[in-house]
Parts: C-alpha cells; structure tokens; sequence
C-alpha cells in the first residue's frame, strides 16, 4: 500500500512556536510592534499575557515584604 500525504491549502496551516523571555524582553517586543494587523493583535495576546503574570508573580514579590 502506497499513501502520498499532500498540503494543497498551506496559507491555512496553524503553526505554534514557543518562546521564552524575560517579562521586560516581552513588554519591549510588545512597544515595538505595529498597530497593524496580524502584529497588533500579538500585541494584544502580549499585553494579556504580562498582566496575568504580573498578578501572579509580582503580588508574590509584594507579598514577601
């Protein structure tokens, strides 16, 4: 048996990339990019992001003094 696995739309392929950075790296890369779709709504999901993890690591920091 024979199969041929073939991409005939690959525009509409969804991709995931992991990155990791420090929060400061990210709210400079988060400034930097344009409000111009698809970068503004990255920029969105980025500030989203480093307000969750302001509330959960930051209220710890407080916390401790």
């Amino acid at each position: 048996m024979q199969a041929r696995f073939m991409i005939e739309n690959p525009d509409s392929l969804e991709a995931t990339m992991k990155i990791t950075m420090t929060l400061k790296e990210w709210t400079e890369l988060r400034d930097q990019l344009s409000e111009v779709w698809p970068s503004s709504i990255l920029s969105q999901h980025i500030t989203n992001l480093l307000s969750q993890g302001r509330k959960v690591f930051y209220s710890k920091v407080d916390d401790e003094r």
